[in-house]
């Protein structure tokens, strides 16, 4: 199946938590992951495109609705508005910390297609013979 960019309402309707997501900044943000995903994704590159397109949407606030599941996503454990507390899940903000693909739910399924059709050993350092 080759890879076609979805229409903004089917995008919304995959991925809830961009409701508020308009054409133009998914526009910007879609061309930036298909050119990072490309036709080496084999089978994989509508789902790898659209993750891509999730994570670097969400890594940068643009589109999200306001509501707890967003919050949930964040981390967020419990909170209370009438002089605002917030509990945070350690795991989650160690998650964020790390950055990358593990900083949202889209770039670990996105991380997780690459390792699938990627991973294997990887040779670090001199491999040739010494002189």
């Amino acid at each position: 199946m080759a890879y076609a960019r979805l229409p903004l309402a089917q995008f919304q309707a995959t991925y809830p938590a961009f409701s508020t997501l308009t054409a133009e900044p998914y526009a910007a943000w879609a061309t930036k992951a298909e050119a990072r995903v490309g036709e080496n994704y084999g089978y994989e590159q509508q789902d790898a495109t659209e993750l891509l397109t999730a994570h670097l949407l969400a890594l940068n606030g643009v589109g999200l609705a306001p509501g707890t599941g967003t919050l949930a996503a964040t981390g967020v454990t419990s909170f209370k508005s009438g002089t605002f507390s917030a509990t945070l899940s350690d795991s989650v903000v160690a998650q964020h910390a790390k950055g990358g693909y593990q900083a949202t739910p889209y770039g670990q399924q996105f991380a997780e297609i690459q390792r699938r059709l990627f991973g294997g050993p990887r040779l670090v350092g001199f491999t040739g013979l010494p002189c």
